[in-house]
């Protein structure tokens, strides 16, 4: 029988042979049709890479599915965004790479993806960026890790534990709902004490009763501590807390929980948890949006919560509320463009009148010589008259440590970091001078380094100090202080707020971080050392922010009937911050600052985008930097600053250089942004990424 062979000869022509037991037919088999997957990787590229998939993971694999591949000889994970019968046309097939395993984690939702997307282009980074702030390292590793910690016995919401609303809030909690039911998203803006978390959970319960979900953001890890408690009682274990103090594990439970979607949840968090999978996702609540805590500065994506939150609920169609009692201007602005409805709620909760403003001068009270080390005797005398009739006292100073610097008094030379172009703080409590910017720290001498004088002295006051000093003013009562050098964890933490809060502690001392919602019944005075500081910084929104923050420590105290005092120690007694904080015209103050933000070309009426060049190597650094230079104006873009050196010119070793510039908001603003992204990844490349560059949207 003649038989074709699987056997060919050299011209590639099939031989053939007799078979003298069977009758059968060969031929070669045909190569069975391969697919490819294109993958997310958790890296600084623009490009998605793809790889072949083994034929046992056919009909296994999905968009969203975590798999582990082979890049540059190491095993990494990556998700799969793309399934294709086809190899890229750009890539010789038999150069691409299978995937090494398909990883047993549930998969990322489809609208995850979609918004990381969002994200990477707004902000201009890439998308593998995104994905590695979403997930870290940390969280990655655990993929294979099956947790040995069981969930929580199901605790059932008991919505009978939501306080009533008052008249004033009932009616602003129906007007937001009449907003939802029109689909729009809603900025309330309530005074400090207006109970705006009260509306929130009633707007919550609605969600949660119709099987939706809630994602409520916070700008702090403190103050979602505080409000677990509340919300625990009101909706049992389907609160989920995540920020990014969490362990590894503790986030893969709540990935997983999430991801599952078997029932309505409610997610406490700050601004990374909006990079969760959140499927059934209804309601978001960003509580005090205002706050510069919800902007990320490094490392990429460096952006904004609030902004986020804006983009996640158009996409998904989730209804949003802004609360603040000092709304930004960006949220304002939107406002009067008709992005957002404004839902005011004028009337505090317990009746009580605002915090009484006094503006102590502190250049008359030196000339007079009523001073006392960084107290005037007007603060000092009433401190001491709260806490004898049983009050309690919050001093506010943005500085931590005992002195914002040290200095010789013989050569007047301030000690520096070596590697930051800034002033070393002097911690007496260890006795060393530390740079607040990067690890590097000595021991506190006498002896100046430049003279070798023993003349060094500690200059101005910190956190520590005024801590310190009251201590000796004040030795009858107890005083406890707020701040990042004594909150070391959580329940370092707990235990002041708690002791504050029971009023075993009387006097309180600490920085921003003193400002974040907090609620304390028997507080009376709040105080306000160096306030000058909030107006010196070189920002366009510093008195913005310092109006805020103002408005947000005078909110602490007059929480109650009996109403309290806030005591303010300026140099600039007539400055345009205090007189809106102290007057009733807060309207034209807003509009008289808007018009000027739209005059001199600020954010909201422009984007404004900040480039950081970066190196070690000065020369080179300038070297890319005239190269953007050159680039952006190749793009078009006429309205910008740079390069310049900014105010701390050098950090960690690296030299920095800025670019600013101002993008008009209107239909090529995408396009451009998109042509710049693409400028300095050219740039990276030809530098081998030495000088980084950093691109920050919406900065501050």
């Amino acid at each position: 029988m003649l038989v074709i062979s699987d056997k060919q000869d050299c011209k590639g022509r099939f031989l053939f042979h007799i078979c003298k037991k069977k009758c059968y037919f060969s031929v070669p088999d045909m190569e069975k049709k391969r697919s490819y997957v294109q993958v997310l990787l958790p890296l600084k590229m623009r490009k998605e890479l793809s790889y072949s998939l083994p034929e046992e993971y056919e009909g296994e694999i999905s968009i969203g599915s975590w798999v582990q591949v082979k890049l540059v000889g190491k095993s990494r994970y990556a998700i799969v965004t793309g399934i294709s019968q086809q190899p890229p046309a750009d890539v010789d097939p038999s150069r691409i790479r299978a995937v090494e395993s398909l990883l047993d984690m549930p998969p990322v939702t489809l609208a995850q993806l979609d918004f990381w997307r969002s994200l990477s282009d707004y902000y201009m980074c890439s998308t593998g960026e995104v994905f590695k702030a979403a997930y870290s390292m940390a969280f990655r590793r655990q993929i294979k890790v099956r947790s040995r910690k069981s969930d929580k016995e199901i605790r059932e919401p008991d919505f009978s534990a939501i306080p009533p609303l008052s008249p004033a809030q009932q009616e602003a909690c129906d007007t937001i709902r009449g907003h939802f039911s029109g689909g729009r998203r809603v900025l309330l803006r309530g005074v400090t004490g207006s109970g705006k978390t009260e509306i929130y959970f009633h707007l919550m319960r609605d969600v949660f009763q119709s099987g939706g979900s809630v994602l409520f953001l916070v700008p702090e890890i403190a103050i979602s501590r505080q409000l677990t408690s509340r919300l625990e009682k009101v909706f049992g274990s389907a609160l989920l807390p995540y920020h990014s103090k969490q362990t590894a594990s503790t986030k893969k439970r709540i990935y997983n929980r999430l991801v599952a979607a078997e029932r309505p949840y409610v997610v406490l968090g700050t601004r990374s948890a909006l990079l969760l999978p959140l499927p059934t996702l209804s309601l978001i609540v960003v509580d005090e949006e205002h706050d510069s805590s919800y902007k990320q500065s490094d490392p990429a994506p460096r952006y904004n919560g609030r902004d986020g939150a804006l983009m996640l609920s158009s996409q998904i169609g989730a209804n949003l509320v802004l609360g603040s009692a000092t709304p930004s201007f960006e949220s304002l602005y939107n406002v009067s463009v008709g992005k957002l409805a404004q839902v005011d709620l004028l009337e505090k909760f317990h009746k009580a009148e605002d915090a009484q403003v006094e503006i102590v001068d502190m250049v008359t009270a030196r000339r007079l010589r009523n001073v006392k080390g960084p107290f005037s005797i007007r603060l000092l005398n009433e401190i001491g008259r709260v806490v004898n009739d049983g009050g309690q006292v919050m001093v506010f100073r943005s500085r931590r440590a005992y002195a914002p610097y040290a200095q010789c008094a013989e050569c007047g030379s301030v000690l520096k970091c070596p590697s930051c172009d800034v002033a070393l703080s002097y911690h007496k409590f260890d006795n060393m001078l530390k740079c607040h910017y990067c690890s590097y720290q000595i021991p506190f001498e006498l002896k100046c380094p430049q003279c070798a004088s023993p003349s060094v002295v500690d200059r101005g006051a910190g956190t520590e100090k005024i801590e310190e000093l009251l201590r000796e003013y004040f030795p009858d009562y107890v005083i406890e202080r707020f701040d990042s050098d004594t909150i070391s964890g959580k329940s370092e933490e707990k235990r002041i707020l708690r002791g504050f809060a029971e009023g075993e502690i009387d006097i309180l001392v600490g920085t921003q971080m003193i400002t974040k919602g907090f609620d304390f019944d028997r507080l009376s005075l709040v105080a306000v050392i160096g306030c000058d500081s909030l107006f010196s910084v070189q920002d366009f929104r510093a008195d913005e922010r310092a109006l805020q923050l103002l408005w947000q420590l005078r909110g602490r105290a007059g929480r109650r009937e009996d109403g309290a005092r806030m005591i303010i120690q300026t140099e600039q007694k007539d400055h345009p911050v205090l007189k809106a904080l102290i007057g009733e015209s807060d309207a034209e103050d807003l509009s008289a600052a808007l018009a000027e933000r739209k005059k001199f070309g600020y954010p909201p009426f422009v984007r404004l985008v900040v480039i950081t060049l970066k190196d070690k190597n000065e020369k080179r650094m300038w070297s890319c930097a005239y190269e953007l230079a050159d680039a952006i104006r190749g793009i078009g873009i006429k309205d910008f600053n740079g390069p310049l050196v900014p105010p701390i010119a050098k950090m960690g070793d690296y030299y920095q250089v800025q670019f600013r510039l101002r993008l008009k908001r209107n239909n090529s603003l995408s396009r451009i942004k998109k042509a710049l992204y693409l400028e300095t990844e050219l740039l990276d490349r030809k530098y081998n990424g030495m000088t980084t560059i950093g691109i920050d949207v919406d900065p501050y």
